[in-house]
């Protein structure tokens, strides 16, 4: 099945990792892949022959795209895999297959692929993004766009800005031109929501009739996106509370899409322009999209849970069992000491890898399979880091 949206790739490190704060390094810590290989991953495990995507594939399990409105975070993903994976596997012994054994990248592959396709394109409302565009006046210094007869080179500064990202990109750079014009006029600076840019990208890519009638959407390398968030961020901000000078982007709250941060850097335009208009803050063509990905990166793939519950979680679904109390008679690992630092795209290697032994352990226990509700599993994760024993050298 093919991708309908841009071949676009999480790259970390090349190999599906990599360590990005400035803290001391600990356990790897997975990010989110390559979409076109998560597809790959998808095709080639047989997922399409019981799953569907929008209505395209098999019908033995939920359609993938249902999983969206359920499954909106990376935590519960993870989750409605976990929990739905003993009938998963009874399927594949039934049709006489084997279970795949996921690596670590490969599901990261398998989360980048999920999110390209099911959460990182929303629906626009042109009607609605041109209210929007009057309403907040826009039109005050914009006037061509709503002109009946446009002219085209003018037209054409806004129908070429088909990706969200790149319109983000361009507002950006003109900040301090607009902070000033929108002060000369004493018109207060459109703050806008994440579905807003979206309404207002899809209402002004529709201008001209050769337009497409979506939205594209593209994202860039995490690992670039660093080394401009530390040329033109870190001055004032920081992942974590190490400088108490700088704004700590953990203690905010967290956009829930690439879009969401496109909208809440326009919003911080002003305050942070006002602060010191002497800073150079403009981002090169393209470096804007490698931003979004590191700080999307950085924030989405990686709930804050809360460890204490997830102290409870680990008691309550009996993970002690075969991980401590019986490690030696079980060969469950001490997860005190593993690798890469407890994600759910670590939890979902680890659960296709070495589930089905879990399984057939805890049925000899007489134990059932554990499922998680609500927030329990980003807790859980939580308090695994919590444990965690150093074991990447400086």
């Amino acid at each position: 099945m093919r991708l309908r949206l841009l071949a676009v790739t999480f790259l970390a490190a090349g190999l599906g990792f990599t360590t990005f704060l400035a803290a001391p390094p600990k356990q790897v810590k997975i990010l989110p892949g390559s979409v076109m290989r998560g597809e790959q991953v998808v095709d080639d495990n047989g997922c399409f022959s019981c799953h569907a995507m929008d209505g395209q594939g098999g019908n033995r399990a939920p359609d993938f795209a249902q999983l969206a409105g359920r499954s909106k975070t990376p935590g519960s993903l993870a989750t409605t895999m976990w929990n739905h994976s003993p009938r998963m596997w009874a399927e594949f012994e039934t049709t006489g297959r084997q279970v795949p054994k996921l690596t670590s990248t490969e599901s990261a592959d398998l989360f980048a692929y999920f999110y390209s396709t099911l959460y990182f394109a929303p629906k626009g409302d042109p009607a609605r993004g041109q209210n929007l565009f009057q309403d907040r006046n826009c039109v005050s210094c914009h006037s061509e766009v709503l002109d009946q007869r446009p002219v085209k080179s003018l037209l054409g500064k806004w129908t070429d800005l088909k990706d969200p990202v790149a319109w983000a990109e361009r507002m950006w750079n003109h900040s301090n031109e607009m902070v000033a014009a929108t002060s000369n006029r004493g018109i207060e600076w459109p703050r806008f929501s994440e579905q807003d840019i979206v309404d207002l990208v899809v209402f002004l890519s529709r201008l001209s009739p050769d337009s497409p009638q979506s939205g594209a959407f593209g994202i860039g390398e995490p690992d670039q996106g660093r080394i401009a968030f530390e040329s033109t961020c870190e001055s004032c901000h920081t992942f974590g509370p190490t400088d108490r000078t700088k704004v700590d982007l953990l203690a905010r709250s967290r956009p829930s899409t690439i879009m969401g941060y496109a909208a809440a850097m326009w919003n911080h335009a002003p305050l942070m322009r006002n602060r010191d208009t002497s800073l150079s803050t403009e981002v090169r063509p393209g470096e804007m999209r490698d931003l979004m990905a590191f700080l999307f990166s950085q924030r989405y793939f990686f709930e804050q849970g809360n460890a204490s519950k997830g102290a409870a979680v680990f008691e309550a679904k009996r993970c002690a069992n075969c991980h401590e109390a019986r490690r030696a008679e079980t060969g469950a690992p001490d997860l005190s000491k593993v690798s890469e630092e407890f994600s759910p795209i670590t939890l979902t290697s680890a659960l296709w890898r070495h589930g089905p032994s879990m399984l057939r352990a805890m049925k000899q226990q007489g134990l059932s399979w554990p499922e998680f509700q609500n927030d329990e599993m980003t807790d859980l994760i939580a308090y695994l880091n919590s444990r965690l024993i150093t074991r990447v050298a400086r």
